[in-house]
């Protein structure tokens, strides 16, 4: 359930992501930012390399659902506000197809992914500061889209794993 009693507009995440997509997302961004941590702070490469790796596909993954679900689904709240949005994924999307190019080895990565990092906090710390309370306090039934998310965050994983089982096999 989201909180509206936090002047800073916080959220708390103890709603069904199914109910609740805002929720959901809140989620995703713990993730990437908990990935983001790892990569900038593991005195360790190899961790390092691995946090990189898992980031870029939690990023894919979350701005994917995004763009296809989350942002048609409430652009009618706030088009301006959406548009931007929707310019911020463009942007991240342009430093993620950089990353997926090339080796995680590659001498490029670190900064491409420092990049990733500065663009996708920046993009959540918008959601989460003007989006969300923005649809909190439009009053609109977000259930079905926490629904429609769900699927396609469902779909996404199978396509993924049927993806590495085709690549194992060869």
């Amino acid at each position: 359930m989201l909180t509206t009693h936090d002047p800073n507009r916080r959220f708390t995440l103890d709603a069904s992501p199914e109910g609740n997509p805002i929720t959901a997302l809140l989620r995703d961004h713990h993730l990437v930012r908990k990935l983001a941590d790892r990569y900038l702070n593991s005195p360790s490469t190899e961790v390092r390399k691995q946090a990189a790796v898992q980031l870029v596909q939690a990023v894919h993954n979350l701005e994917r659902l995004k763009e296809t679900v989350f942002y048609p689904a409430v652009r009618r709240v706030e088009p301006n506000l959406v548009a931007h949005l929707e310019e911020a994924s463009l942007d991240v999307d342009d430093v993620l197809a950089a990353l997926q190019a090339m080796a995680p080895d590659d001498a490029r990565a670190d900064a491409l992914v420092r990049e990733l990092i500065a663009a996708v906090l920046h993009h959540m710390q918008d959601e989460e500061t003007a989006l969300f309370p923005m649809l909190q306090h439009a009053a609109i039934d977000l259930s079905p889209v926490g629904l429609e998310m769900q699927a396609f965050e469902a779909n996404l994983v199978h396509m993924q794993a049927r993806r590495s089982d085709r690549m194992t096999r060869r």
